[in-house]
């Protein structure tokens, strides 16, 4: 392939920003659509030299231009909880303006058990995390026949960012009260990824496109507990966090609440990968010590203002 230029979608958020980052530590041109333009967020992300498109997944003409020239496209969609139909709308229009623009590789960024959702506790089609999944199961589909030279699929674990603003506002006062009222058990293994690390493997398919096509590939850098993550976030924030385990009743007067559905759900989810196989990929992984190190001040902020 020649030299590298790459599409990435959501620039100004978890995993698009680490993507972008990574690559322009490489001296790899980027291009990006972004709603707000005059956004610190963006401001942030073109001051590395990634080229800024005004625009927004709904916006072709804008998409045509972000991906001109482009050789790889980096897909990853928040899901729009008002319209659960708008990722794979978002992914069918990129992938048809990537095919014109010549680009060879697509790489899509999914999520843990998108390909089996059945076997999560809980599980149903018509709630809206059935719905998020099916949709990320569409988009997969899409990948792999729409026809490019190489594609990959990455499908990240539980983010570690998820305990820091905003999406720690997911778990129920954690940062306010210290309190983690959950749905897990406390044996519950959670395969923790750091977005880094899902820079870097993206960063390795599009160096290594012949060896990653193809492949659908689970990224977690290790598996904790939550006492294990509480404890951690603890001992780095300086304030005693703590988890409370909710009975099997409360859980079920609570199925409308995604965010306890999920966390229901997720009980099982280290059972989606092997550690062993992450392994065999060769790209460096992180850990959740490092993470909290690096976000050191972030979490201080976070948990310390909110005591």
């Amino acid at each position: 392939m020649a030299q590298p230029k790459v599409f990435v979608c959501g620039v100004t958020g978890t995993q698009g920003g680490a993507v972008a980052r990574n690559l322009r530590s490489e001296n790899i041109s980027v291009t990006a659509l972004v709603r707000d333009p005059s956004s610190p967020q963006a401001q942030s992300i073109e001051a590395l030299g990634v080229e800024i498109v005004p625009g927004n997944f709904d916006d072709i003409p804008a998409i045509e231009r972000a991906l001109t020239g482009c050789t790889t496209a980096f897909l990853n969609f928040f899901p729009d909880f008002k319209d659960l139909t708008a990722e794979l709308r978002w992914a069918k229009s990129i992938m048809a303006a990537a095919r014109a623009a010549g680009v060879k590789h697509i790489i899509f960024s999914s999520g843990f058990a998108v390909d089996a959702p059945e076997k999560l506790k809980l599980w149903d089609a018509n709630s809206i995390t059935g719905k998020a999944l099916l949709s990320k199961q569409s988009i997969e589909k899409e990948v792999r026949e729409a026809g490019f030279d190489y594609w990959t699929i990455l499908r990240p674990g539980n983010f570690m960012a998820n305990y820091l603003p905003p999406k720690v506002a997911m778990y129920g006062g954690l940062a306010e009260s210290g309190v983690w009222t959950t749905a897990l058990l406390k044996e519950s293994k959670l395969p923790m990824v750091d977005e880094a690390t899902i820079a870097r493997f993206a960063s390795a398919a599009i160096h290594n496109p012949t060896k990653f096509t193809g492949q659908t590939i689970e990224i977690a850098d290790e598996l904790l507990d939550p006492e294990q993550i509480l404890g951690k976030i603890s001992a780095t924030a300086g304030r005693q966090l703590k988890a409370e385990y909710m009975p099997e009743d409360a859980i079920m007067e609570q199925k409308g609440n995604p965010f306890i559905v999920g966390q229901y759900a997720m009980r099982d989810l280290a059972s989606f990968v092997d550690m062993e196989k992450v392994k065999t990929w060769g790209v460096p992984l992180s850990s959740f010590d490092a993470f909290l190190q690096r976000e050191k001040e972030n979490i201080k902020k976070t948990y310390q203002q909110a005591a």
